[in-house]
Order: C-alpha cells, then structure tokens, then sequence
C-alpha cells in the first residue's frame, strides 16, 4: 500500500467539508502570498503533501513548507513557521521584531555556480544570551518527490471526473511510494556548500536546515554511527529542525497545521557534521581486485 493524498490544493483530505476539484491554472496558492500555484502552472494536479500508510506527513511542494518568493510581503502562514522556528533555535523569548529574514538571497560560490540560501536569518539585535549563531542560512526540505506520480494523477483525475466525489475517494491509498534517496542526495550538496560559505562569511556565522519528520529520521539513520554532539547550550553552528504536522490541532477544512518538532532537533557542529558525512563509505578491497575487462575484450584478473 502506497502514499495517499493528505492535501489537495491547501484543503486537507480528511476534514468533512467537500472539497472541490481546482480547474483554474491561474488559481492562487495557498501558502505563497499571491502566487499562482506552481502544480497547476505546470499542468499538474495541486497536490501539496501526501500520507505514508502509517499516517506521517511527507511534503511534495517546494512552495508547501515556507515559500522563499521574494519581494513579496510574508504572509501569515509563512511568518507563524518562521517564528516557531525562530523560537526553536533562538530562544522561546522571539518575537516577531527579533527575528529578521532575506529570501532567496544570491550565495557566492568559487566555479560560478548559482547558489540561492532560502532564508538568510538573523536577530535584530544580536545573540546577546543565545547559544549559537546570530545569524545563518536557513534552509527548507519538508520532503520531496514520489514514485509512481503518474498513478496518483489517475486517482485525482478519476476523483475530479465523478460527480459523486468525496474526500474519501480522494484520499484513497495509491501505488506510489515517498523517495527520501532523492531528497537526501540533493540536500548533501546543500550541506556542504552552503553551510561552508556561512562559515567563511564570518566567525560565528552558521547553518540551519528544516527538514520533515520522514527526511529528519533518515537522515539520523545515515548518521547514526558519527555520535555527533549535542550542542544545543553552547557553541553550535549546524542546526537540524524536524517538521511535523501538529496532531494536537483539531482537524478543521483548510491546510494542515505545521510546527516544530521537539523531538527531532540536532545542535552540533558544522565541520563535525560535514565529516560524517564524507565519513559513510567502508573499505571495499574486492572493488578493486578480481576479473576485468580490457578494452580489446579480454578478461583479465588482476590481484
């Protein structure tokens, strides 16, 4: 058994209130303050995140978790994550006059490849009795893609086309399946390029990554063996901030509600980090001994 639909278009599947089929490719999206929603743009159906068979949460909207448009005003849903976040790695005492943003600011990199940090953070007025950096890139992964996307698109097109269509239909279990692999393997060049260009910036400076409760504890399983330490109440310069869905929060028409997830947080050190993660690969003698080929044909054996 497979993803299923948890929202379609900002409306989550498993409130009461019917929800309707989204015709309009110009229809605004919910969570990025005025623009058109980028599935439906793109010619695909609006989905913002899916449902794994044991219920959790795995985003597949780039826009979904905390949209990064710039030269836009902040709306409320992407002010209210910022802030949870804010508060998770500041100190619970944030508010929204302490904390500063940029978005989609432009990263220098040495062979000229364009790197853009989602957020630059920062306290407006230093870090004074916080741990940790003042100021950093923050970077946002709710989760990624999935496999199998063109049979979710015949569940949704086939929900759309019956005009006896309920939430139920819609969030009926599909053949497709979350692929962490694929979001893991882009967020290691993140890692390591951004988080090395917060570290040359300044003394001081850091990295904080969000990432979805999915992501977060596969991640943790990649790392498991590094005893990375914790750093929460001192010098940290790498933050790891699990996302989940607030299951606390009734379940009402509308989004999903998001918050931190105090159960999934890493304080440690960027260098530290980084080292566990070049640090993965064992010893693999028999890859380099045994029978090859040469390119005349022949096999040969080679000690």
């Amino acid at each position: 058994m497979g993803v299923s639909v948890a929202e379609y278009f900002g409306q989550r599947t498993d409130a009461d209130a019917r929800i309707t089929p989204i015709s309009d490719r110009e229809a605004t999206c919910p969570f990025s303050c005025g623009n058109v929603c980028k599935k439906l743009k793109s010619k695909n159906k609006p989905i913002c995140s899916v449902r794994k068979p044991d219920g959790t949460l795995w985003i597949v909207c780039s826009e979904r978790l905390c949209s990064t448009k710039k030269d836009i005003p902040l709306c409320q849903h992407q002010k209210d994550i910022l802030l949870d976040i804010g508060k998770h790695i500041y100190n619970p005492s944030v508010t929204p006059r302490d904390l500063c943003v940029k978005r989609e600011e432009r990263l220098t990199v040495v062979e000229g490849t364009k790197y853009n940090a989602d957020f630059i953070i920062s306290l407006r007025d230093g870090r004074s009795q916080f741990s940790g950096p003042d100021k950093m890139v923050l970077e946002m992964q709710g989760g990624g893609e999935t496999t199998n996307t063109g049979d979710l698109t015949e569940m949704i097109q086939a929900w759309e086309d019956n005009s006896q269509r309920t939430n139920e239909m819609l969030r009926a279990a599909s053949n497709a399946s979350t692929l962490e692999t694929n979001a893991w393997r882009r967020q290691q060049e993140q890692f390591i390029v951004k988080g090395n260009i917060a570290m040359k910036t300044w003394k001081g400076y850091g990295i904080a990554f969000c990432v979805g409760t999915i992501l977060f504890d596969y991640l943790k399983t990649k790392l498991a063996s590094a005893n990375l330490p914790d750093l929460k109440d001192y010098n940290w310069t790498l933050a790891l901030i699990g996302i989940k869905e607030d299951v606390n929060a009734p379940i009402r028409p509308g989004p999903i509600p998001l918050c931190v997830d105090e159960e999934r947080m890493l304080f440690t050190n960027y260098q530290t980090f980084v080292q566990a993660l070049i640090n993965q690969g064992e010893p693999s003698l028999d890859a380099f001994r045994g029978w090859f080929v040469d390119l005349e044909g022949n096999e040969v054996q080679i000690p």
